[in-house]
This record gives structure tokens, sequence and C-alpha cells, in this order.
């Protein structure tokens, strides 16, 4: 038993998420640890420009809302930040997982 996550529902979501991960790069045809890689590269990529427009559209909006708001427009900033950040790290591992349960093993 896992203290964590004792009825391993979060198991469940991250392998129910592999699955469908899984599906999409069958159906986008990546059949290379390359491709693979790329994959991984171009996600990275995109959640720092993602977090880059979200970072300045914040400032922004912290300076065009009134003071008493400033602690919700923080709070929504540390969101984005956290939420990119787990996204990109999971799928991240998911695509690793992928190559050695997937592409490696159809090479044996």
């Amino acid at each position: 038993m896992n203290l964590s996550d004792p009825f391993g529902r979060m198991a469940r979501r991250h392998q129910l998420a592999y699955e469908t991960m899984c599906e999409a790069m069958r159906r986008s045809g990546v059949t290379t640890e390359q491709a693979a890689h790329e994959i991984i590269q171009q996600a990275r990529s995109r959640a720092m420009k993602f977090l880059a427009i979200g970072m300045l559209v914040l400032v922004a909006a912290a300076f065009l809302v009134p003071r008493p708001a400033l602690p919700l427009v923080l709070g929504l900033g540390v969101l984005l930040l956290v939420w990119t950040i787990s996204s990109t790290i999971n799928g991240r591992r998911y695509i690793l997982r992928y190559i050695e349960e997937e592409i490696k093993h159809k090479k044996e």
C-alpha cells in the first residue's frame, strides 16, 4: 500500500494519460527514439514560450488591477507556473517510458 496514493487513483490517472499519449504517438507515426526525443524538445520549448507569454500577461495585469487584487494575480501566476512545469515533467516521463516500452521493445 502506497501511503501517498492509498487507493491507487493517481496511478490509474497516470496510466490512462500514458496510454492516451501512446495512442497519439502511434497515430503520429513516432517510431524512433530520435523522433520521440524531438517531441520532448518541442514540448519543452512550447512550455517555455507559454510561461514567458503567461508571465508577461500576469505582469501587465498586476499593473492594471487594483492593489487588493494583486494576491489573486500572483496566485494565478504561481498556479500557471506549477501546472506548466508539472505537465511538462509528466509528458517527458511518459515519452521516455514510451521509448523504453514501445520503441526499444519492438527493436528486440
